[in-house]
């Protein structure tokens, strides 16, 4: 099976950068080459992002769309390129490039949802759109007001087909006619605006010069034998971070006078003068951090000295990735155990897995400071624990995750001072996360997901507490699977039991 991560689709190589996107090394095929074996000879490395040229309408559309699935079988799907805006009043020169992100497809068959957002990052000039796009077995070439707002020949066709496949598929398209009689025109006289800003849009693959700077962010309270340990794993790694930042969640004595000279010159060490929580340590260094990406380590674990070198390779192959993790081995209690099926770690749009557990570990993760600060974090300082299985709810739900393969990360349990140990009934913190992503979410099937999870997990407390005769906790557990059966709206905020430190 094909290495192939992302797709991009396009109708016609005249709408995409050619040029730049072989030079970047990323392979161009058509569906007859798809079809002929060709991805046994993608260049090692390079064939993470694959564009593929469909040709023009239903029939190429629908095609290519299967050869990518039988050859490829990406984790998504996006096509690019031009369409024409359903106006007769739109001026380019007046309302800027119109570019557009599309938020569902409609054919003659019925209307499909894509998948939003897009699964790479954008330049942070480009301000897409949201519409949603018809697509049509023949050009229109008059303004219609009964046809959407964008139309196409291609991005609803393959869409049936990724759909059924459950690849999640997404549009990204530019404006270069306004269905007129000038269409035919108008459009030839666009593509070179569409390439050029098609090449800003894809500027991610260009992997060059890729050495991302990075800042780890190692929050610790007392731990100093094993935090002596889990420092020296990172000042060994082959591919040196921009800064190692240590935050003294208030230890006594200071971690400074604790650990030797020769680490305390190779950090950036900050105090906290009262103890805060984990959720404020990371947070604060997090905003000192000055690398563009953050790896995040618990006190307790350590890395192989490869660890952030083969994550680095694995973006140079896949760099549309914007967080990904490694595997990890566990140890506990001095013994390595094997972890079962269920903590098995998955590559792709890993929400409704995460669901379940937290499927992210913090030690493994390497990802772009601006999703912890700017867009989706920091984590929530509410939470004394499951910070990180709330967090990554936010992140997971608009982002595909990355999976490095190595076992970089050696995890240590079964000491008394894990947060896992501190608060009993953990389940009550997940509760909370479960209820918040609720309040966000609008997709109908993932409100499915998210309340059958919910319930479990509320069944559980449930009878926990029934069995300790904690009647008053059971109560309030009864009260919101209530509201959760009756499709009643639950703010997380109303029941403070579920961020309770002591019970």
């Amino acid at each position: 099976m094909s290495q192939t991560k992302l797709v991009i689709t396009a109708a016609v190589r005249d709408e995409l950068p050619i040029s730049f996107i072989k030079e970047c090394g990323c392979p161009v095929v058509t569906t007859k080459a798809l079809r002929s074996g060709i991805c046994g000879s993608f260049r090692k490395g390079r064939e993470g992002i694959v564009f593929v040229i469909t040709g023009v309408g239903k029939e190429k559309s629908r095609q290519a769309a299967e050869a990518i699935c039988e050859y490829l079988s990406p984790l998504a799907v996006v096509n690019v390129g031009t369409c024409g805006l359903n106006s007769p009043t739109y001026s380019f020169g007046h309302n800027g490039p119109g570019i557009f992100v599309a938020s569902e497809t409609k054919t003659p068959e019925g209307v499909l949802r894509c998948h939003l957002p897009l699964p790479f990052p954008l330049p942070e000039e480009v301000k897409p759109q949201k519409a949603w796009i018809e697509s049509l077995e023949r050009p229109l070439l008059k303004h219609s007001p009964c046809i959407g707002p964008l139309v196409d020949m291609e991005a609803g066709f393959q869409n049936q087909i990724f759909s059924r496949k459950n690849i999640p598929f997404s549009c990204l398209k530019v404006a270069s006619d306004t269905c007129s009689d000038s269409t035919r025109r108008d459009y030839k006289n666009s593509l070179q605006r569409v390439r050029s800003l098609l090449q800003g849009i894809l500027g991610f693959i260009d992997t060059k010069d890729l050495s991302p700077s990075i800042s780890v962010i190692i929050p610790v309270r007392n731990r100093y034998r094993r935090l002596e340990r889990c420092i020296r794993s990172v000042l060994a790694q082959t591919y040196k971070p921009k800064e190692v930042i240590v935050i003294d969640d208030a230890s006594r004595p200071p971690i400074a006078s604790m650990l030797p000279g020769d680490v305390v010159d190779k950090i950036n060490l900050i105090r906290l003068q009262e103890r805060r929580g984990v959720s404020f340590a990371r947070n604060q260094g997090i905003r000192k951090a000055t690398g563009d990406w953050i790896a995040l380590l618990d006190s307790d674990d350590e890395w192989t000295p490869g660890k952030l070198s083969n994550q680095v390779a694995y973006l140079q192959a896949n760099p549309f990735f914007e967080i990904l993790q490694c595997e990890e081995i566990w140890i506990r209690n001095g013994k390595r155990v094997n972890r079962c099926k269920h903590h098995e770690k998955e590559e792709g749009w890993i929400f409704e897995k995460s669901l379940g557990l937290c499927a992210i570990s913090p030690s493994a993760v390497l990802l772009r400071k601006d999703l912890l600060l700017d867009t989706y974090g920091p984590f929530d300082e509410r939470f004394p624990a499951c910070e990180d299985y709330e967090l990554w709810l936010r992140i997971t739900r608009q982002k595909p995750v990355g999976l490095n393969p190595e076992p970089d990360l050696i995890r240590y349990g079964g000491h008394s001072d894990q947060l896992s140990a501190r608060y009993p009934a953990m389940d009550r913190f997940r509760v909370a996360a479960l209820l918040k992503a609720l309040e966000n979410e609008d997709n109908p099937e993932l409100i499915k997901s998210i309340t059958a999870a919910l319930k479990q997990r509320l069944l559980i407390l449930y009878t926990g507490a029934q069995k300790r005769q904690k009647l008053h906790d059971a109560s309030i557990y009864q009260e919101i699977l209530g509201h959760l059966e009756a499709k009643r709206h639950v703010s997380w905020t109303n029941y403070p039991i579920l961020l309770k430190k002591y019970p």
